[in-house]
């Protein structure tokens, strides 16, 4: 394949007088980008500044016939950089932040100025730099931005609160980054280096060092940038030739109902559970996840409710009398709830909210308890809350970092007041309030923090690039803090809470309101409040009765051992740098990261691993009539069509694209032919076709179904892949053939060997254009609002169909129909006009939302049936190139 071409390309690096920026200006200028190279000329401290840095990168670069102009501005005066880029180069295509600094101290020696530098250098500087390229990003719809995180950033690292902080920001930052650029073509992703630089070379050894090249980093910056590479929103490590990607892991977590047994003992009694990430017993509801978004809380919640109490028996007591706990935002929503709650469990509590915290105080000693008002402002006057907790109390026990603000804007109208606020209030003011409660704990030899983050700082959300840059901070702050407060049992742990208040109210639907109180997060507060909590720097997911744990899993990556690495080897290798099918790694520090990195990349020859098939036994499909009713039903069935909905009507009979739901509930249906692919996500997955095969005439109306899956043919096309999957159930006891099915999925962003591996039916490969005449026949569908919420009742649990929040990030107004339900709509109606079919045949070409109406379309041909959907509010067509063949002796002339 062709070499990776730059050619006319802007390139802003900052920090690129040394180190990595310096090695990413000269590989960029190589491959003939135009490259500002920024640096300020300081200090690793910060110190000083001097042109020289950048100018002999320049001069290297220009000596060798490139195009290179510097620039001396402080990031923190990011326009100022992106306008040397215009006035030089007329725009800017890629932005890599890259400037950095050190001031490490340990947290009880840091000072709020060494916090603030490196938060101003790392975070901010990039909040500005890309603020100021995003309106030329907007207008070329063309952009690239690598963030440059670190391991520090990912899983903490002692002596280094500030950095961690920074560092994790940029994950946050850059995940929204993607989600608001994707529309105009702009691609942000992180990456976390290990490599010999100004900040490595100190704190590692020489033999560590020889391995840690900067080269060896510049390929995958190079790829990330490039025209060709499609990813975006997503984090890898690299050092030394290694490169992998890294992602979020979610456990399944535990489901408690949501009722007065939900305590701080039931978390206790099943705690294990919520840190376990063996779901190979669980639910579906409650199986691991590799999320990019929320839970799915209102299945949850629906779950939840359907449980029986909470058993109690055996769990351990939780108590907190006597602690002294600080917790902020307690005025009212989830403050309020926790404050309630802690002194329930006995614990004395400040009550902390600038604007008003009477009344939670007022309503906690009403019910006999202890608490004590406390009026400052977290964003200002951090340490003074905590003095006024030991001036009141003697002391401080545990600290919930609870209070916040939104200021949700979309990034391109994104102030620099409203980024700046929502930094103030989350992320300095817990680091402040941490900061004045850390003396005490170390004192007393004890200490409890609980952080609270956000899903949007752990994903990344549209609008919200200030408080996800917040929220994650806090998650790499929570986790150095963990690390330095072991020594001495303060324990640090983080939680992001799904739960209906004041500050949320933006974002919850009609449908969610009264459905997520902060009772659900609140048992799991007190329980990582207390003595007995086992576990430091853990990060919980928490709503709806659900508490799950959230970690990091890194892909198995791939391996360059060659001396010089180009970025045509990321390019070439992508699809096993982002493989998490095997030989995955779930790091939880810095030092076991980096390890496992060196380890992999030693010269020892690696073992080929064998493919193993995979063997595990698929699942019956076992049905009844409350199956083959429920669907009928979902399908439009009403109480007046007895032999679709009454068991013991004599015509009883079950609508035969029934046969589909044997693949959709099938846990080998994917599987097996994913591990045909390279690079399979099925987020990117499209259903393109789907045919039926009724082997079984009249479809059985009950039944134990084995189904067998193989792919019948992939095909290639650029970077997309093609895949026509094949099923056959039979009946388990007799091994007759009842149903086969087609289906034909187009998946982007995937590679796969083009080959055939089975023979197709005729009907399922046909082509079925409308007949150039007058229909037949005309009908229309009303469908109501509810409908995908009951067609979903059938196994498609995706949270597309239902969700609103989950619908558009997948860039939907509002959640979709299910396509096979548009799919079985049009053979209901098909089947009471003509009759009986064995065969159907469809092509999916539109979307449909409940509360449209279809329109149906058919022209009789013989044995034959050729039909159209369409919806008639948009004047589009959902289902087209559509048939059914006809069971002669049954249809209808």
């Amino acid at each position: 394949m062709s070499e990776l071409s730059f050619k006319d390309k802007v390139v802003v690096i900052t920090g690129a007088g040394g180190g990595l920026g310096k090695h990413y200006s000269l590989e960029y200028a190589k491959r003939g980008a135009k490259v500002v190279v920024n640096d300020l000329g300081g200090s690793l401290g910060g110190q000083g500044g001097d042109a020289k840095a950048a100018d002999i990168v320049v001069n290297e670069i220009r000596a060798a016939g490139g195009i290179a102009v510097a620039d001396y501005n402080n990031v923190l005066d990011g326009a100022k950089i992106i306008e040397t880029a215009v006035k030089n180069f007329g725009t800017v295509h890629i932005v890599i932040n890259n400037a950095g600094i050190l001031r490490d101290a340990s947290f009880k020696k840091i000072t709020d100025k060494e916090f603030q530098l490196v938060l101003d250098v790392h975070l901010n500087g990039a909040f500005q730099v890309t603020k100021a390229a995003w309106p030329y990003f907007r207008k070329q719809e063309y952009g690239r931005i690598i963030n440059t995180s670190s391991p520090a950033g990912l899983y903490g690292n002692f002596g280094q609160s500030n950095y961690s902080s920074a560092k994790s920001a940029l994950i946050g930052f850059a995940e929204t980054l993607a989600k608001e650029g994707e529309k105009y073509n702009i691609k942000a992703n992180v990456i976390a280096p290990l490599a010999k630089s100004r900040m490595t070379e100190t704190i590692l050894p020489p033999p560590v060092l020889e391995k840690l090249s900067p080269q060896k980093v510049a390929p995958l910056v190079l790829y990330l940038t490039h025209d060709s590479n499609e990813v975006s929103g997503q984090i890898f490590e690299v050092a030394a030739g290694f490169y992998a990607q890294i992602r979020w892991e979610r456990s399944g977590g535990v489901l408690f109902r949501p009722d007065e047994t939900f305590t701080a003992e039931a978390v206790a009694k099943r705690f294990d559970e919520i840190l376990n990430f063996d779901d190979s017993a669980k639910p579906e509801l409650l199986k691991n996840q590799h999320p990019f978004m929320l839970n799915s809380y209102g299945e949850l919640i629906s779950a939840a409710k359907q449980l029986p109490k909470n058993d109690l028996s055996g769990a351990p007591s939780v108590s907190l009398k006597d602690r002294v706990v600080v917790i902020t935002g307690a005025g009212a929503g989830l403050g309020k709830e926790y404050a309630k709650w802690f002194a329930k469990y006995g614990a004395k509590v400040v009550v902390n909210d600038f604007k008003d915290a009477s009344q939670t105080v007022a309503e906690i000693k009403a019910a006999g308890g202890e608490a004590h008002v406390d009026h400052h402002d977290v964003a200002k006057d951090g340490a003074a809350i905590i003095e006024n907790a030991v001036a009141k109390y003697g002391t401080i026990d545990i600290l919930v970092n609870n209070a916040g603000i939104l200021r949700d804007r979309s990034f391109a109208k994104l102030s620099d007041q409203e980024w700046n606020s929502v930094l103030a209030v989350h992320l300095l003011g817990t680091y402040t309030l941490t900061k004045a409660a850390w003396p005490h704990f170390l004192k007393q030899g004890r200490g409890r923090v609980v952080n609270i983050t956000s899903t949007s700082g752990i994903y990344g959300n549209f609008g919200q690039a200030n408080y996800a840059s917040a929220k994650c901070a806090i998650l790499g702050l929570t986790k150095t803090l963990a690390i330095e407060g072991a020594r001495s049992n303060i324990k640090v742990n983080v939680v992001a809470p799904h739960a209906e208040t004041a500050m949320t109210l933006t974002i919850f639907n009609e449908t969610d309101k009264n459905l997520y109180h902060p009772d659900q997060v609140a048992p799991l507060l007190v329980y990582l409040g207390s003595d007995d909590v086992p576990v430091t720097g853990e990060t919980f997911e928490a709503g709806g009765g659900w508490i799950g744990n959230t970690r990091w899993q890194r892909a198995k990556g791939a391996v360059s051992k060659d001396d010089l690495v180009k970025p045509e080897f990321v390019r070439d290798n992508l699809a096993a740098i982002t493989d998490f099918s095997s030989g995955t790694a779930n790091p939880k520090s810095a030092t076991e990261s980096s390890m496992a990195i060196l380890e992999a990349v030693e010269p020892e020859e690696e073992e080929e691993e064998e493919d193993e098939e995979d063997d595990e036994e698929d699942p019956l499909f076992v049905y009844g009539d409350r199956e083959v009713i429920l669907y009928n039903i979902s399908l439009g069935a009403t109480e007046k069509e007895l032999k679709y909905v009454y068991e013991n009507n004599e015509d009883f009979q079950v609508i035969p694209t029934f046969g589909h739901l044997v693949t959709f509930n099938s846990i080998k249906s994917q599987l097996s032919f994913a591990k045909y692919l390279r690079n399979f996500n099925p987020m990117f997955l499209l259903h393109g076709e789907h045919y039926i095969k009724i082997e079984k005439w009249p479809v059985p109306l009950s039944g134990k179904l084995k189904t067998t899956f193989n792919p019948l043919a992939i095909t290639q096309k650029g970077t997309n892949t093609i895949v026509v999957h094949g099923s056959k159930s039979v009946d388990a006891e007799t091994g007759e053939p009842v149903f086969s099915n087609e289906g034909t999925f187009f998946i982007r962003k995937c590679e796969g060997d083009t080959k055939t591996y089975g023979e197709r039916r005729k009907f399922a490969t046909l082509p079925f254009n409308a007949p150039n005449r007058i229909p037949d026949f005309i009908t229309e569908i009303p469908i109501p609002e509810s409908k995908a919420a009951l067609y979903r009742l059938n196994g498609d649990r995706n949270p597309l169909h239902v969700d609103p929040v989950f619908a558009q990030g997948a860039k939907f107004d509002k959640p979709i129909l299910h396509g096979m339900c548009t799919y079985g709509l049009s053979a209901k109606v098909l089947l009471d006009k003509f009759g009986a079919f064995d065969e159907i045949k469809a092509r999916f070409t539109g979307i449909v939302f409940p509360g449209e109406t279809l329109r149906v379309l058919a022209w009789k041909e013989g044995e034959t049936v050729i039909f159209q959907t369409h919806v008639i509010e948009r004047g589009t067509i959902a289902i087209n190139n559509a048939a059914i063949k006809l069971i002669s002796v049954n249809a209808k002339i």
